[in-house]
């Protein structure tokens, strides 16, 4: 059997183990939509050029998306290109393995990597996807916790936009400030945000480092630091 087949049917292996999920792209794309229609989440499957018979990879990764989200970004980005993207990690990163992960489908290793990705998905993803499910729960969690899902997810901006779009400027500011706080790079952020404040001009699709479009987004949208 080619690696590619191999690959394929370890994604229908994994997709047969969760309910609710509809297949795209031969299987390397599982999409569910939300309650209110909106919202809808994918898990997606990569794999590499380099695979061989005895050494067929696959990494997995996982993403919110909105599409009332994807028209307020086009708005507010001036980027047609927007996605209405909300959050996304790799599956190895909202786990306790805490790194890059990628599974080996050859061989023997095939049904243990089927598995394990299929109970890491059911663990640790699906749970991230219930809280999306109610666009006011959502709110709450991010306002409350960040992007905290679980005790090995890290602290990320990226569901700002969403908040901008669906909820109030206090709550956006609580979600911002939270992030700063716990931030390793906190004065760079906050150094960031005041030179923002002399700018004439604000570049949102230009990004000076990892963050730097969130901010400025933050910043345009009267957002304030009050650490």
């Amino acid at each position: 059997m080619d690696s590619k087949t191999v690959f394929l049917n370890t994604c229908h292996a994994i997709a047969n183990q969760l309910e609710g999920f509809k297949i795209y792209e031969k299987g390397q794309r599982l999409k569910k939509v939300a309650s209110d229609k909106d919202i809808f989440f994918e898990i997606t499957f990569q794999s590499y050029f380099v695979n061989h018979s005895s050494h067929i990879m696959i990494n997995p990764s996982m993403a919110v998306y909105s599409k009332s989200l994807k028209k307020w970004q086009v708005d507010n980005i001036r980027n047609e290109f927007c996605t209405g993207l909300i959050y996304a990690n790799h599956i190895g990163y909202i786990t306790p393995l805490n790194t890059w992960k990628k599974w080996n489908l050859a061989g023997l290793s095939f049904e243990k990597s089927v598995d394990e990705i299929a109970r890491y998905i059911q663990k640790y993803v699906l749970p991230i996807f219930d809280i999306f499910d109610s666009k006011e729960t959502a709110i709450d969690f991010l306002k409350n916790n960040g992007t905290k899902f679980n005790p090995y997810c890290e602290d990320s901006l990226g569901p700002l936009d969403f908040l901008l779009c669906h909820s109030d400027q206090e709550t956006a500011n609580q979600f911002f400030n939270h992030y700063i706080e716990n931030c390793s790079y906190k004065g760079k952020i906050i150094s960031f945000f005041d030179k923002l404040k002399t700018e004439k001009e604000i570049d949102l699709n230009h990004s000076e480092f990892a963050d730097a479009g969130k901010i400025k987004l933050a910043f345009l949208n009267g957002l304030s630091i009050k650490i």
